[in-house]
């Protein structure tokens, strides 16, 4: 993975203003006073955060089984840095639909997982920062990237089947991506992405069809640093090619180990630049 700057350090002050966000699991990413992890494991060890780092989150729920099997087919492409499943959900017991309407508590954990990323540049600069969010956790992953302080950034983000609306203006979130953002989108995914956002809504309020079906259309009226920073994006829509490759167009089909393997781990080791650019908003 190709490395990018180092990030100026999250302050005191603001990790003593953190808010409380109740239901997360023990923080993965938590060091101690010793400068050790916390919670170390198979994919998390200081030896492969000396590789960088790779940030997962799944969707409404906190299920996490589909990061567990996009996390295998990574390191069977070769990704030997750090793969970090971030849970922010409020967990699997039935509150699925509360963490699509719970917008502050959504904003405050990717707060929190934004000053995770811009410790972890401190503590290690110069090591390559991938951000993956599928379906809601694309959302997150978005506002994570947001809420970076001025001059940190991620190497490339992927927003898998993101639960966003299409015409949500993503280049706020662009400032924190240094090279490139791709955004997986399948229409054959109309159960979730089309059916589940219009009754149930998209992570940013919205009841439409989302761009985990259709894609982003870059907003109208964006001022030309805006329309500059949309140069980085890059979408994937699912074709039936892609299914040899483990990917049947559903919304699991951009997170299996297969696809993950052979599509997404080059992505994440910068060796492959797939998908379409951003066309000029209309009207």
């Amino acid at each position: 993975m190709r490395g990018s700057p180092s990030c100026p350090a999250a302050g005191a002050a603001a990790a003593r203003r953190r808010p409380r966000v109740r239901f997360i699991p023990a923080d993965p990413l938590a060091w101690g006073p010793d400068g050790r992890l916390q919670h170390a494991s198979r994919y998390l060890s200081h030896a492969r955060l000396e590789k960088g780092l790779v940030l997962s989150l799944d969707g409404v729920g906190g299920y996490n089984w589909l990061p567990r099997f996009l996390r295998s087919g990574l390191r069977e492409g070769g990704v030997e840095a750090a793969i970090v499943i971030y849970h922010w959900s409020l967990g699997p017991l039935g509150f699925w639909v509360a963490d699509l309407a719970a917008h502050r508590r959504n904003r405050a954990a990717a707060g929190i997982l934004a000053e995770r990323i811009a410790e972890y540049r401190r503590r290690m600069p110069g090591r390559p920062v991938v951000l993956i969010g599928h379906s809601a956790g694309g959302g997150i992953a978005a506002w994570a990237l947001e809420a970076l302080p001025d001059g940190c950034q991620v190497d490339r983000a992927l927003l898998l089947s993101p639960a966003l609306s299409p015409d949500y203006n993503l280049a706020p979130a662009l400032r924190g991506v240094r090279e490139r953002l791709y955004v997986a989108y399948s229409w054959a995914d109309l159960g979730l992405m089309a059916a589940g956002t219009t009754l149930f809504g998209t992570i940013d309020g919205r009841h439409t069809p989302c761009a985990g079906l259709v894609g982003f259309r870059m907003p109208k009226h964006l001022p030309p640093d805006g329309r500059e920073a949309y140069t980085k994006v890059r979408q994937i829509g699912w074709r039936p090619r892609m299914i040899r490759d483990g990917n049947w167009g559903d919304h699991t089909g951009f997170t299996t180990a297969r696809f993950a393997c052979r599509v997404l781990a080059p992505i994440v080791l910068g060796r492959s630049d797939p998908g379409d650019p951003m066309p000029p908003a209309k009207g």
